[in-house]
């Protein structure tokens, strides 16, 4: 990936004064974001133990959540790169605590489609609810064009770290 044509070297305030080069930016960049994610992994593990949950099985909820096109285990399968047999295992947990059900598809019967169950996870989005409301309160502290830089460079971040990323050799 090369750096952004645009960026200068150096980084000037209202005055003038040089604020921070962009090298050495990018390593607070990287700093902070290692840290946010320690930060994300480390909390929802917290949130997991709470629930009875194994942090996988509360981040396979947390995608089944997001992303509606993702609701067969084989989809997961395909999504995570974890294995169908590891799957299973943790479809069984997430059934047996209550947060989805099994059903089979209409269209194909030997097919299994996955059910999210809104009053359990209703259970879990309460923290999550109370953390939105404190992560929206915190970005409306910048303005428009901060946020559009953020939301481009989160978005850029997203993408390069997709699951597919990780399988390189």
């Amino acid at each position: 990936m090369k750096p952004h044509r645009d960026i200068p070297d150096t980084v000037l305030n209202v005055s003038g004064r040089v604020l921070m080069t962009a090298n050495e930016l990018v390593p607070r960049v990287r700093g902070a974001l290692q840290r946010q994610l320690v930060n994300a992994i480390l909390g929802n593990e917290r949130v997991a133990r709470q629930h009875g949950l194994l942090v996988t099985d509360l981040q396979t909820l947390h995608l089944l959540v997001l992303r509606e096109d993702v609701r067969t285990p084989r989809q997961i399968s395909e999504v995570t790169g974890m294995p169908t047999s590891t799957v299973t295992k943790l479809v069984d947990r997430l059934e047996t605590a209550g947060y989805l059900s099994r059903t089979i598809d209409v269209d194909d019967r030997r097919k299994t489609v996955l059910e999210l169950m809104p009053e359990k996870i209703a259970s879990l989005q309460v923290l999550y609810g109370r953390t939105d409301d404190e992560f929206d309160a915190l970005t409306r502290t910048f303005d428009h064009r901060e946020l559009e830089t953020i939301v481009r460079f989160l978005e850029s971040v997203s993408d390069f770290y997709q699951l597919g990323n990780f399988d390189r050799s």
